[in-house]
């Protein structure tokens, strides 16, 4: 198999995922469905390169199993938050009325094969690690495996807190308890640690190759897509969001704080 196939056709397994996904957003007229691909996406891409290698070797088999429940985690919360909310995400609306008229087709481009893309350079690393091959595990990947369990901990019960809060609390009310008393996006520094995490598994094979998705993931959560867009619309829609904006750091807890609580 040629290198530049492997690279490939996980390229065109996100790509089917997220056009199969575009007509039906037209038809109900909510973009936010691309998001029922992103996690699954990830797993697909890894599931493909790993049949086209042929034969795995235990980097790819933790890489497998790390990915995987990255992936069905994050899959049924996006689901399950689209069918419980009932309408199209703020994001996606934004961008609707920022590119309408003729939305519709521009959301192709713009929304679906654009995430595409990205879905495919995050993978890159893990890729490359397929296509590489795996000698026998190291400490580093041991450590990798780790923080990849403890982001996938933290991610999973700042989600979990999150819902109990909007059970219980008036509308328009701001979470600032549990996780949220620390850092303002739990669920970003989760997600940024388990493909730190990743990327340690995948430094064992290829050091370069190990900084493709860490980074990435870091630039599109605190700089672009992530953190940015929440904060502006949190200030929008919660008066008391300024003042805990400046008490609370973003992603990384304060270490007295820790020790005070």
């Amino acid at each position: 198999m040629l290198p530049s196939t492997l690279y490939l056709a996980p390229l065109a397994v996100a790509m089917v995922g997220f056009l199969a996904l575009w007509p039906l957003s037209v038809l109900r007229k909510d973009a936010s469905l691309v998001d029922a691909w992103w996690g699954p996406g990830f797993f697909a891409q890894a599931v493909c390169a790993a049949l086209l290698i042929g034969t795995v070797g235990a980097h790819q088999i933790l890489l497998l199993g790390l990915i995987g429940l990255w992936s069905a985690r994050l899959g049924f919360v996006l689901i399950r938050r689209r069918v419980r909310e009932g309408h199209e995400d703020p994001r996606y609306t934004s961008l609707r009325d920022a590119w309408d008229p003729g939305f519709w087709w521009k959301s192709l481009f713009v929304v679906f094969l654009l995430q595409s893309v990205i879905q495919w350079a995050i993978m890159l690393g893990p890729i490359t690690a397929f296509l590489t091959g795996s000698t026998d595990l190291g400490f580093v990947a041991m450590i990798g495996a780790a923080l990849g369990v403890m982001g996938l901990w933290i991610e999973t019960r700042s989600d979990h807190e999150l819902d109990v809060f909007k059970r219980d609390a008036p509308t328009g009310a701001l979470c600032e308890t549990g996780l949220r008393a620390h850092v303002r996006h739990p669920n970003y520094s989760g997600e940024i640690l388990f493909w730190i995490g990743v990327g340690l598994v995948v430094s064992e094979i290829s050091i370069f190759a190990g900084l493709i998705s860490p980074v990435l993931i870091t630039v599109l959560l605190t700089k672009v897509s992530g953190a940015p867009m929440l904060d502006e619309r949190l200030l929008a829609s919660r008066p008391s969001y300024a003042a805990y904006r400046d008490r609370v750091p973003g992603f990384i807890p304060r270490l007295r704080k820790l020790s005070i609580a």
